[in-house]
C-alpha cells in the first residue's frame, strides 16, 4: 500500500498530466465540442462581442475547418 506522501506525489503528477490535454476552454483538444466552442469565441471576436482569450490553437483549428472561398466554386461540378 501506497504512503500517503506517495499518494499525494502521483495525484499531483496525475493533475499535471490533466493539465496539459485540456486548454482555457476546459475541452479536450480536438474534439468536435471544442471545435464548436473555438468556432464560437472567434465568431464573437468577430463581432465585438465579449469572448474568451483566444489562443493559437484554437484560431488554427477555425481557419482549417473553414473553407476557402475559392475552394468552394471548384468543388462545384
Amino acid at each position: 500500500m501506497l504512503r500517503k506522501s506517495g499518494r499525494v506525489n502521483i495525484l499531483r503528477r496525475l493533475e499535471a498530466l490533466e493539465s496539459r490535454t485540456v486548454d482555457g476552454s476546459g475541452l479536450i483538444p480536438e474534439s468536435a465540442e471544442w471545435l464548436a466552442f473555438w468556432q464560437r469565441q472567434f465568431h464573437l471576436h468577430e463581432t465585438g462581442q465579449d469572448h474568451v482569450r483566444l489562443t493559437l490553437e484554437g484560431v488554427r483549428a477555425v481557419m482549417q475547418a473553414t473553407p476557402d472561398d475559392g475552394d468552394a466554386g471548384a468543388l462545384a461540378p
